[in-house]
């Protein structure tokens, strides 16, 4: 194993409101100008970990009955009545939904952008909020099935820029962070800006938002730190940047009881981080290098956590960490595809040789695994499914959803297929959300899809 001493660098940067000359919203003018001081987080190399993770094993290629003697069991299930952030919880991980379960369409909107829509869509008070590749953000509400909101914060010298936005709900006020380095609030109660800064450098990550403070990185690597209520910087940590880019975002999951947070960089770095008094807990690299001559991409899932269990993903395994020790308690050889899911007592997965996997959280044994088309007997069938771009457990069942519009429903104590049917003529654009007795997905003529 392999020790490194890096060096942690702390930056300082003016945390800008736009004045009347730029042009980016309707009366810009009225924003003050603040300089701010900034604090960065603290230094503490005594106590950080440098550890190597790599995994050279066969990847697993299987299949595997469950044990007769072991008695499955899924944590109870959770009925969400917003879905404010993406992946609908700050663990990025929910382990069982609850919603009426029927599968059964009840309604299709009209065609909400002609425009590309983003694919993770938030939802608060019975509306949708997403965006278009312009940058318009707006609100459809369900109730009065209608777009009710509709504001870009954009003008024209930034229309040929295509903007990807971060969004996050909090007490009534919506969150967007972008490509473009721009943060902005706006009040979804009385349909205002609140406050807007720009940052000057793209943001690339999902957003959290604890203790009054919203917690993001930018493209390059960099924490910030930023007040809720007034957009200025509070602290900024500098982590390793990366020299190429890949289709993996920056990606921060936190843990509340105990102050932490968990963040995974584009160059494979994992940090954890008490971000109440900014000290660094330990840091895993996954890569081994971040020189300039290193050509690799770093890949991965969206990291998740449970109590003191941290799933990694990386292309080459999925990994058990212990939140506080960062010791590893597993590491299982396996290309993982989907985000994966913990629960209390076992970890799912869907994998790039078409295995549904269920491991022990202790151990990271299989219990089973499962080739998921073993079941469909028309080969028609399988070739029109296409790609999978999510995994859910809803109601006690393995939900993975196609691009092509199809639901696959499994066992989760044996894999074993129990529905499949094409639920979206014109297949899925969105991931599935699910709010109170419902499941909400995007098609890709973007029309919103209302299942009970």
């Amino acid at each position: 194993m392999k020790n490194f001493i890096l060096t942690f660098v702390a930056l300082s940067a003016l945390s800008c409101s736009f004045d009347n000359k730029t042009g980016i919203w309707k009366d810009a003018s009225d924003i003050p100008v603040n300089n701010q001081e900034v604090t960065s987080i603290e230094k503490n190399n005594k106590k950080i970990r440098y550890e190597d993770v790599f995994t050279k094993s066969k990847m697993f290629d299987e299949e595997k009955n469950a044990p007769n003697e072991l008695i499955f069991q899924l944590d109870n299930q959770f009925k969400t009545n917003n879905w404010l952030e993406q992946y609908g919880d700050k663990t990025n991980n929910v382990s069982n939904f609850s919603y009426s379960g029927n599968k059964t369409l009840l309604s299709k909107s009209s065609k909400l952008s002609k425009l590309s829509l983003n694919k993770n869509i938030v939802f608060h008070n019975d509306s949708l909020i997403t965006f278009d590749h312009k940058g318009r953000i707006f609100i459809y509400s369900l109730k009065l099935r209608k777009k009710i909101f509709e504001y870009n914060f954009y003008k024209k010298s930034y229309k040929k820029f295509k903007k990807k936005i971060y969004l996050v709900v909090n007490n009534n006020v919506l969150y967007a962070a972008d490509n473009l380095g721009y943060l902005y609030a706006i009040d979804l109660n009385n349909k205002s800006l609140i406050w807007a800064k720009n940052y000057g450098i793209p943001f690339r990550s999902n957003i959290k938002i604890v203790d009054e403070q919203i917690l993001l990185a930018t493209q390059d690597n960099i924490i910030y730190s930023i007040n809720l209520k007034t957009g200025a910087s509070n602290w900024q940590f500098a982590t390793n940047q990366t020299f190429l880019k890949s289709d993996f975002h920056n990606n921060f999951v936190i843990d509340k009881p105990k102050e932490n947070l968990f963040f995974l960089n584009t160059s494979g770095e994992l940090y954890s981080i008490n971000y109440a008094n900014k000290k660094i807990n330990w840091m895993l690299n996954f890569r081994g290098s971040a020189l300039p001559g290193d050509t690799r991409l770093f890949l991965s899932q969206p990291i998740i956590v449970k109590k003191d269990n941290l799933i990694v993903s990386t292309e080459e395994a999925i990994s058990h960490y212990n939140t506080i020790t960062s010791i590893r308690t597993w590491s299982f050889p396996s290309k993982v595809i989907l985000k994966p899911i913990i629960t209390s007592n076992y970890t799912y997965i869907f994998t790039s040789n078409d295995l549904l996997i269920c491991l022990s959280n202790k151990t990271g044994d299989v219990l089973w695994s499962k080739n998921i088309f073993n079941d469909i007997r028309e080969k028609k069938t399988i070739n029109k499914i296409g790609k999978f771009h999510d995994l859910k457990i809803a109601n006690n069942e393995l939900n993975l959803f196609s691009k092509n519009g199809y639901l696959l429903s499994f066992n989760y104590a044996n894999g074993d297929l129990e529905y499949i049917k094409k639920i979206s003529k014109n297949g899925i654009s969105s991931e599935a959300v699910f709010v109170k007795d419902n499941m909400y997905l995007l098609d890709n003529n973007n029309r919103l899809l209302k299942f009970n």
